[in-house]
């Protein structure tokens, strides 16, 4: 794959030129792995670069083709050997080679912070805490049209100074539409990072996904250092390499941290989570309802109302095991008053989380942080958060709700009708 850059005063512009071996058809590199299939459309942004420097160009290539690519890749301008030296990790599955290599490039360093911000709790919770930082925001082109979302209007309100609003097209170049891995949410941040002179890009990536495989079970990110390389992600573990380190500070707390944190904004409405309501919070979705439970919990004053969840979609979510982000709802049950009953009936059988660790930062967390950042980050994040004490570790530890049946398997079903009969012949003996 060849690859084609140029930029003029308001628009960069990249272009992918397939050769044989090169694929249309690819996987999404998260999750599951989607197929998806490029248009072939290049890549726009509203943003002319001053300069840029070759491994951030040839790493906003690769995050972006990535799926796509056969046997070589050929970039704008040389890269050094760091930036081939990352994607030999043999935790990237597929391997091709370099062609323009050059030894005499520098590696790229910056002084400033940057928030890649997607305008929810947990980025806003960042902002917070690093309001120093400065921000970067997507908005997505998707058939030539900017889908709307509030997210646009607080950044513009920061300021040039403390914000920018990069609009792409990159989202939906390929079908179905999305992403085409989770790193390209960092693809205008890699864009301004020479010119802004950005050191690291923080990101907020909370304990739910970094450590708990999606509240399910824990996930020991520090053992898998060994093979991802020091961030314990493979692909996180790349960008460290070529100097511009990507970390969470919230990759050691929940989701009710990091509500608490950004609960005036919150309440200000400035902060956008889910834009299915016309660029804002619809109110009835699986994302709205988690974040409805969090902030019932955090925030006495709010009563969240639950009438809008009660519908099939909600009812289908809360009963398949294991229940996705657990965690929060295991927590929440239990410190929520006078739930419905069509919520705490289908959350009957979750284990309950009876210390405060969800109200806690795993201080482990910031060895995954490059050492030049790693203390000052620390710093910052627990003049906000008491970190979790030993105990508190062990029982994050201990979590494992993998083993809950689905309520939608015929196991499930049976173990229910066998529960009943067994009830039935214990009240006839209790008659008798």
């Amino acid at each position: 794959m060849i690859f084609e850059f140029d930029s003029i005063t308001d628009k960069s512009t990249l272009r992918a030129h397939f050769e044989s071996g090169d694929v249309y058809t690819g996987k999404r590199q998260e999750g599951a792995g989607t197929e998806i299939t490029y248009s072939g459309a290049e890549i726009t942004f509203d943003y002319g670069v001053g300069s840029i420097h070759p491994d951030l160009l040839g790493l906003l290539c690769l995050i972006i083709f990535y799926p796509f690519i056969g046997q070589r890749v050929l970039f704008p301008m040389p890269v050094s050997p760091r930036l081939e030296a990352a994607f030999r990790r043999p935790s990237f599955k597929r391997s091709f080679t370099f062609d323009n290599v050059d030894p005499r490039v520098e590696k790229y360093s910056g002084s400033r912070m940057a928030i890649s911000f997607g305008g929810g709790i947990d980025s806003s919770a960042i902002r917070v805490m690093f309001p120093e930082a400065f921000v970067v925001h997507e908005a997505h082109l998707r058939d030539g049209e900017i889908v709307p979302s509030y997210a646009h209007d607080i950044v513009r309100g920061l300021g040039s100074e403390k914000g920018r609003l990069v609009t792409t097209n990159q989202r939906y170049i390929s079908s179905p539409g999305g992403w085409h891995g989770w790193t390209c949410a960092f693809a205008t941040s890699l864009l301004l990072a020479t010119d802004y002179d950005f050191g690291i890009i923080l990101m907020g990536m909370i304990m739910g996904s970094s450590m708990l495989n999606n509240g399910a079970k824990y996930w020991d990110k520090f053992a898998s250092r060994r093979y991802h390389g020091p961030t314990g992600n493979f692909w996180q573990s790349a960008f460290d390499d070529i100097g511009i380190p990507v970390f969470s500070p919230v990759c050691g707390a929940s989701e009710f941290l990091t509500m608490q944190l950004s609960l005036d904004l919150a309440r200000q409405g400035d902060i956008v989570y889910c834009i299915e309501g016309d660029g804002s919070a619809c109110l009835k979705c699986t994302k709205c309802f988690r974040r409805d439970m969090i902030r019932a919990v955090i925030d006495p004053k709010y009563r969240p109302d639950w009438k809008p969840y009660d519908r099939l979609e909600i009812h289908e979510f809360l009963e398949r095991r294991p229940l996705y982000f657990c965690h929060i709802f295991s927590f929440a049950k239990d410190r929520i008053r006078r739930l419905p009953s069509f919520i705490s009936r289908r959350l009957k059988d979750i284990p309950s989380i009876l210390s405060d660790w969800p109200m806690r930062v795993d201080s482990r967390s910031f060895e995954l942080c490059d050492k030049e950042w790693r203390s000052s980050i620390r710093d910052r994040v627990l003049e906000y958060w008491d970190p979790m004490e030993p105990r508190h570790v062990a029982e994050l530890q201990d979590w494992d709700v993998t083993r809950l049946p689905d309520h939608h398997s015929r196991d499930w079903w049976r173990s229910i009708r066998q529960s009943r009969s067994t009830k039935r012949v214990w009240l006839r003996r209790d008659i008798l």
